[in-house]
């Protein structure tokens, strides 16, 4: 415990070492304002590229109409780390525990094809909205740059029907 304390503290989130050995054992919780504005977002698009990469494992049939759409999603995310490095290194650093996934502990498979789409379409609508949301609050080129994957993404979700 005290190592993830350590690399927490090592990217802002924690308390320096010393204070450690007053806690429970247990690693600091960030607090709202060590937390990059754009690590969640961050963690959404993971998260989304884990529900892409779970669809189509269980469901191969769906590769051919959603893999360019997952291609787009890891692109997004690949600008943002680059925007948001910042954040990106509080995701890199963090545990999963650090920060809890925003859409609960991961996705069941549905049992076809229909439902699994309808979930990825599901997924895709929220990242939209975390996206547009991050970009009303942003200023500047990082609010364009959020802007448009928020723009791309809510097409995506047309797309997904």
């Amino acid at each position: 415990m005290l190592l993830a304390g350590a690399s927490l503290g090592a990217v802002g989130l924690g308390p320096a070492l010393g204070a450690c050995e007053a806690t429970s054992g247990q690693p600091p919780t960030p607090t709202a304002a060590a937390i990059d504005p754009l690590t969640p977002v961050l963690i959404g698009q993971q998260e989304l590229l884990a529900t892409y990469k779970h669809t189509l494992a269980a469901f191969p049939d769906l590769t051919a109409s959603v893999s360019d759409l997952q291609a787009q999603t890891s692109a997004h995310t690949e600008a943002l780390r680059a925007a948001a490095p910042a954040a990106a290194g509080q995701v890199a650093a963090a545990s999963p525990s650090t920060f809890p996934a925003q859409s609960g502990s991961g996705p069941d498979q549905p049992g076809d094809v229909v439902t699994a789409r309808s979930d990825l379409r599901r997924a895709v609508q929220v990242a939209a909205g975390t996206l547009r949301a991050a970009a009303l609050r942003a200023d500047g080129d990082l609010a364009a740059l959020l802007g448009s994957c928020a723009a791309s993404t809510a097409c995506h979700v047309r797309l997904l029907g």
